[in-house]
């Protein structure tokens, strides 16, 4: 992403986040194009909770994706976007019986997490069509944070467990039955994929033998990766989509599992390169270490702090000849409000200079706050080369706007 910086901090102001609709659309045709070769009954359903903004979620649906979500907001977010509700899954978690009443009204797919959610979905309405999240004893991310399978994970029904919610849902009279994992996020790893879900098929093939069904879908979950390293080697989309076919087709005749629709759950893939934060620098500090203070902090981008990760950072429109180490702050009062640490950046970085941190557009805006009552900043989206203001910047009285 190469844009006039300048001219967009001056329009918008900074904070900002910054989406590249062709960067997008890129992405989803990379990973749609990789998959269709293989094999023909697949679907990607972007996963709403990387970046929620119906600007967004329009340029993917218009693309012809569907929409996971984990949320009654992040649902209503796809309804108001325009998603029919055929498009759209639902894979939530310790549902309330609040949540799984709107996701029985939206007419939308689901993924359910324990059978207690079936039990307590019931009481409310027994659905025609029932997929259960499968723990099936292994996991794998980029952090121990964002591992969603094996023994530590919250999420799933132990495999070993599984067969016994299926069978209830049946004995409750459900005729249509789907099946579903998620092991980890952002992997860069292939053969991970091929193996998760050669073990996820195996899981599935004694489920729907003893149920007497074949599943209408099979939801491999999410997890492709993006590098935040310079050392990173890209996921190769290409190979991971070839050996994920080639495990899913042996695997469906091999446990006699019929012709099953192959889902997908991306969103770090589909939009997390094609966002970049925007922040200007307030204070230098020259402490115990060098400090470099900007305008966006952990409130702005979570991520560095809640789990160490890292986002490459530029300084437009600045030398990189000669550089020093520094660290990269915000203006929380928290200690753990370092956005990067210990970074070679020009010398000659001044207060008022822009810097960018790269590879922001899943699980930035996502998870920014409120916190210090600093409000959340704006969002823009590039499209045909012009910067659409996609979610205005809040403001201190917004922060009052729930008060009674």
């Amino acid at each position: 992403m190469n844009h006039n910086y300048k001219e967009l901090a001056k329009e918008f102001g900074t904070p900002l986040y910054i989406y590249d609709q062709k960067q997008i659309e890129e992405n989803y045709h990379r990973l749609r194009s990789a998959f269709d070769k293989h094999y023909e009954k697949f679907s990607i359903h972007y996963a709403v909770k990387a970046n929620p903004n119906p600007a967004v979620i329009k340029v993917l649906i218009g693309l012809g994706s569907g929409v996971d979500c984990s949320s009654p907001g992040e649902l209503e977010h796809a309804l108001r976007a325009g998603v029919p509700a055929s498009k759209i899954l639902y894979t939530g978690n310790y549902e309330s019986p609040e949540d799984l009443t709107k996701v029985l009204e939206s007419g939308a797919k689901f993924n359910l997490d324990d059978l207690n959610s079936f039990k307590r979905m019931i009481s409310i309405k027994t659905p025609e069509r029932v997929s259960f999240r499968i723990n099936p004893g292994m996991g794998k991310g980029s952090h121990e944070a964002v591992v969603t399978g094996g023994t530590d994970a919250k999420f799933g029904i132990p495999y070993e467990k599984a067969i016994e919610a299926y069978q209830f849902a049946k004995e409750q009279g459900v005729t249509k039955f789907g099946i579903h994992m998620m092991t980890g996020s952002n992997n860069l790893e292939p053969f991970f994929f091929a193996e998760a879900v050669e073990k996820l098929l195996t899981i599935g093939g004694g489920i729907f033998k003893e149920l007497g069904f074949t599943p209408d879908y099979i939801d491999i979950g999410g997890g492709f990766g993006i590098p935040y390293h310079e050392e990173d080697v890209p996921l190769d989309v290409e190979l991971m989509a070839e050996l994920i076919c080639d495990k899913f087709k042996e695997g469906i005749v091999k446990h006699e599992l019929g012709e099953p629709e192959l889902l997908v759950e991306p969103g770090r893939y589909l939009v997390g390169n094609a966002g970049v934060l925007l922040s200007k620098v307030t204070g230098l500090k020259d402490s115990y270490r060098q400090f470099i203070g900007i305008d966006a902090g952990m409130n702005t981008l979570m991520r560095p702090s809640l789990y160490g990760a890292i986002h490459r950072v530029e300084v437009p429109y600045r030398s990189s000849e000669n550089t020093r180490l520094v660290s990269i702050c915000g203006q929380v009062c928290e200690n753990a409000d370092i956005l990067a640490h210990n970074i070679l950046l020009p010398e000659d970085i001044e207060e008022g200079d822009l810097i960018l941190l790269r590879d922001a557009g899943a699980y930035g805006f996502a998870m920014s706050s409120v916190y210090n009552g600093r409000p959340r900043p704006a969002e823009v989206l590039i499209e045909n080369g012009k910067a659409r203001l996609i979610r205005r910047r809040e403001k201190i009285d917004d922060l009052f706007n729930f008060y009674v």
